[in-house]
């Protein structure tokens, strides 16, 4: 029983640690750049002064999109990878996520 509190805390500081994990996405050659955080929240936006024109507005909005979806769908590697390291570094490797 004392391993299974232990193991469920140790769980509990996994995912607090998923929290912390970054990553970051691009579009448009890297004209545009977003980064999201492990709660999949967006940590910055980065939009080359080039793109900063009235007539690029609706371009931007898709780069921005485009961006944000880049990055999430590498923050979803990161945190499988992560995640993976810390099951096998618990010896539970044989779950796989």
């Amino acid at each position: 029983m004392k391993q299974m509190g232990t193991l469920e805390a140790q769980m509990k500081t996994i995912k607090a640690q998923l929290s912390s994990l970054t990553a970051t996405g691009s579009a448009g050659a890297g004209m545009v750049e977003v980064t999201v955080d492990g709660d999949h929240k967006v940590k910055s936006i980065n939009i080359n002064d080039v793109m900063l024109s009235p007539e690029n507005k609706a371009m931007i909005e898709t780069l921005v999109q485009s961006a944000f979806n880049d990055a999430n769908d590498k923050l979803q590697i990161v945190i499988e990878d992560y995640t993976k390291r810390q099951l096998q570094s618990l010896g539970l490797g044989g779950f796989g996520l």
